[in-house]
């Protein structure tokens, strides 16, 4: 009795201490100074004056637009408040995870595969960011932790109308959950009438989206970005070649350290593994993993993008678990299951003391502070490159309220007279207004031993008679370089 009390309190305590560990290891780039330029760009529908324009502008992720539109009604500054809901997203993520794999596996086998999870550098990462990716990951694990309590008989009846309705919200917070969520459908008709209700309830909710569903997918095969990240199908050695890099990439989703390649070999023996030995809950983590490889075949979704990996991870970790609990219960020490918490320990200290939390760092206030007082000038031009322009608008119209103002038709127009915007590796046009200006300066990034758009407008504006005056450099290689007319 009195070692059932004990292990109930380790485990409670343990999924205190995980979160905790998780939150701490994010301590140093947690709620940035400024978000860097691609997490700003989610924030544009703030600028909208309505609700529906913020909907619509979602995309795959309509809710999403929507809360951080409602956020703006409500706070000042506003993505804090997102920033605060994805955390707590991550830490439901980790302790339904810990809650699955303790009772799929045993204690000692959760904590190493709730390690592995949070040292995942991707999770980290997307954690710190204003992206919907922490809403995909929280779906694949309520997925399986209610599939998990359903067969163990301990979902009740009151609780299917809260996970129909949290299923919906999480499909309306990123259109990609659709595939944990179908997976628990599939398997769930293989239950009973209550299930059934379910799953239809399920289909019905969910069928007025499926066309901006099947639009987002569409556009992701049609090329550009992802190209790279499709199973090549042209040959069976242009297969294995792109089948092994992906899967390469996928496992740095995961291992911060250690040689990458040599765990490439984890998925194909984790697969295996499978048949010989499996469950339901195991056999749902394959199916998930399977269509992975389906939809990267098919040009539908990307194979190891690094934030798209995120939705896949749970299964992958189970499947890992899976195979080394195979092998380790067919050992002669199979009595000794310590030694993966020891294991999980060692290796989360490793990475928290080698690993660094990559956030970008582009705290564009510091430009601003010199430049705003140019806003509107007819002496000055600003010139803005393309990859700093959303955050340049955004922080100008929090913090001097010049930037962004709403149209009236769901659109938002940038109010500052003399700024210009240059396109990514363009020369900005028209170039005729901005040779009006006796002066003028370009704002923009420049990343060490690179040449990038920065580079190519000062050629420009050279060429057009101006002399380089003076170049500031600000924390996180973001510049400002000062023009006067020859």
């Amino acid at each position: 009795m009195i070692s059932i009390k004990f292990s109930k309190n380790k485990i409670r305590l343990t999924k205190i201490i995980l979160p905790v560990l998780f939150i701490f290891n994010l301590r140093d780039v947690l709620f940035p100074k400024n978000f860097q330029q691609d997490d700003i760009a989610e924030l544009e529908p703030i600028f909208f004056d309505r609700l529906i324009c913020a909907f619509n502008y979602g995309d795959q992720h309509p809710l999403f637009s929507s809360i951080i539109w409602i956020s703006s009604r409500i706070f000042e500054w506003p993505e804090y408040i997102v920033s605060g809901i994805i955390i707590l997203f991550a830490v439901f993520t980790i302790t339904l995870f810990f809650d699955f794999l303790e009772k799929l596996f045993n204690y000692n086998l959760a904590l190493l595969g709730s390690v592995l999870l949070i040292s995942s550098p991707i999770f980290n990462t997307y954690t710190v960011g204003l992206k919907q990716y922490n809403f995909e990951i929280f779906t694949t694990v309520l997925c399986l932790w209610f599939f998990q309590n359903y067969q163990n008989k301990e979902i009740k009846n009151k609780y299917f109308l809260y996970f129909i309705t949290a299923s919906v919200i999480l499909f309306l917070l990123s259109f990609v959950s659709a595939v944990p969520i179908a997976i628990l459908i599939l398997f769930l008709f293989k239950s009973n009438k209550k299930s059934i209700i379910l799953v239809l309830s399920l289909i019905v909710l969910t069928i007025p989206l499926l066309d901006n569903l099947l639009s987002k997918l569409s556009r992701v095969s049609n090329g550009g970005y992802w190209d790279n990240f499709f199973i090549n199908t042209m040959s069976f050695s242009k297969f294995l070649e792109s089948f092994y890099f992906l899967n390469q990439l996928f496992m740095k989703s995961i291992f911060p350290i250690f040689p990458h390649s040599i765990f490439v070999l984890l998925i194909f023996i984790s697969l295996i593994t499978v048949i010989f030995r499996r469950n339901e809950f195991i056999l749902f983590s394959f199916v998930g993993m399977m269509l992975l490889y389906v939809f990267s075949m098919m040009k539908f979704y990307p194979l190891g993008g690094g934030r798209t990996d995120l939705l896949f991870l749970p299964f992958s970790i189970i499947l890992f678990l899976n195979f080394i609990d195979l092998i380790f219960s067919k050992s002669k020490i199979s009595s000794n299951h310590k030694i993966f918490s020891y294991t999980a320990i060692v290796y989360l200290l490793a990475v928290m003391f080698t690993v660094s939390i990559y956030y970008k760092n582009e705290p564009i206030s510091n430009v601003l502070a010199d430049v705003n007082i140019k806003f509107n000038s007819t002496n000055e031009a600003i010139i803005v490159t393309e990859e700093q322009s959303k955050a340049f608008l955004y922080y100008s119209k929090k913090e001097y309220g010049y930037g962004y103002s709403p149209t009236g038709d769901c659109g938002v127009k940038n109010n500052i007279d003399n700024l210009y915007i240059s396109k990514h590796f363009e020369k900005v046009e028209p170039f005729s207004d901005i040779i009006n200006y006796p002066t003028a300066i370009l704002v923009g990034i420049e990343l060490p031993n690179t040449i990038g758009q920065l580079r190519i407008v000062s050629e420009q504006l050279i060429d057009e008679g101006y002399m380089l005056i003076s170049e500031k450099t600000y924390e996180g290689s973001l510049k400002l370089l000062y023009f006067e007319k020859g």
